[in-house]
């Protein structure tokens, strides 16, 4: 399917309840190009698309030109026509490799990439472009909140009702983070303290402890890189 840069009347944001915001916050017209808005260092991993390689579950390996899409949280391509798609095929694709960066597709969550291996497990990271909500037109060019920020499936105003945007609307969009904790068998799960005690059941006591006594915020990448590295240790 072919990238659509245009943003619609209607949005549909997936639920996340464990990522981190950040700033800054990029603000694009209702119906408006996100390329006007949000530069390309800001939409894509990659300065520019860059030879890679798509190893598909058959042996087969494909060579294209990639990048990771923050927008689509999946890894694009510049077909012979010069158009940039999304992968159809992720379900037939074992591993995406660009430059030395390694990316696992995982339904309905886009394409992680692996940024360490740390024996029983490796650590992952989406990175991506979520939407959060939209500020209604105040006039005189001034906007203002329409609703409380949120990322719910749909989007609500403060009543909980179905917001319809509007052309005057602006999207209100951000940056974020999630992190994975990935096993061998290439499960995937969110990068938390039921995730390592699944992964670790036989060192619950310690990772307990170390968890209290270091104030782990698994939300910030330092913070998991020193837990794995400690429960590698054990």
């Amino acid at each position: 399917m072919k990238n659509l840069f245009a943003i619609f009347l209607f949005f549909v944001a997936p639920l996340y309840t464990s990522a981190q915001i950040n700033n800054p916050a990029f603000r694009v017209n209702n119906g408006g190009d996100i390329r006007t808005v949000i530069s390309t260092k800001d939409r894509y991993l990659y300065d520019g698309f860059q030879e890679g390689k798509v190893y598909f579950r058959n042996g087969r390996v494909s060579l294209a030109r990639l990048n990771y899409s923050f927008f689509h949280s999946e890894i694009q391509f510049i077909n012979p026509k010069n158009d940039t798609l999304l992968l159809s095929d992720n379900d037939f694709i074992s591993r995406i490799v660009i430059n030395n960066d390694v990316f696992y597709y995982q339904k309905k969550q886009g394409h992680i990439q692996n940024i360490g291996d740390y024996g029983k497990v490796m650590l992952g990271r989406k990175q991506q472009l979520l939407f959060m909500g939209s500020e209604k037109n105040a006039g005189y060019n001034q906007y203002s909140s329409a609703s409380a920020v949120s990322s719910y499936s749909h989007f609500t105003n403060r009543n909980g009702e179905m917001q319809t945007l509007k052309s005057g609307d602006k999207l209100i969009l951000r940056k974020k983070t999630d992190f994975y904790l990935i096993d061998r068998n290439l499960r995937f799960s969110v990068a938390n303290r039921a995730g390592l005690l699944k992964i670790y059941p036989d060192h619950k006591k310690a990772l307990n402890n170390y968890l209290k006594d270091n104030q782990i915020n698994f939300l910030e990448e330092n913070d998991l890189v020193k837990t794995l590295e400690f429960c590698q240790s054990l």
